[in-house]
């Protein structure tokens, strides 16, 4: 995987010099070249000037240099999750959220609202006997 760098040089006297650095992290290594020891990376480097300057010389510039990486033996490489810890932190849930409900329960959470009835006037009927209707 090649990466371009553009930087801008806004002005050097005589000379200057160009230093790039690069890091492959422990985790990278495992994950991208897991059946493997070592690795010999190929680093090409070239420098290219676009200036106005008629007698710009660049001395060196293109380089190719070899690294070597080492597997660090006392690594782990990571198999994943046991499947007892995983059956533990659902069981702890499913816990935690019973006991959750428990007690929102016992604090009158979940019992119905109840309202007042309403204000309405009751009127009691009388019973007119039939004789004086």
């Amino acid at each position: 995987r090649c990466l371009a760098f553009r930087c801008p040089l806004h002005s050097f006297e005589r000379a200057a010099v160009l230093t790039a650095r690069g890091r492959l992290w422990n985790g990278t290594f495992l994950e991208e070249y897991l059946a493997v020891t070592s690795v010999e990376l190929i680093v090409r480097a070239s420098v290219s000037v676009t200036s106005s300057i008629k007698n710009l010389v660049l001395k060196d510039a293109s380089t190719q240099i070899p690294v070597s990486i080492y597997l660090d033996p006392g690594a782990a490489v990571a198999g994943g999750v046991p499947w007892w810890v995983i059956l533990l932190a659902v069981l702890a849930g499913i816990l935690v959220l019973a006991l959750l409900v428990f007690i929102l329960w016992k604090l009158g959470f979940f019992r119905r609202a109840r309202y007042a009835p309403p204000a309405v006037p009751q009127y009691h009927a009388v019973k007119i006997p039939r004789e004086q209707r």
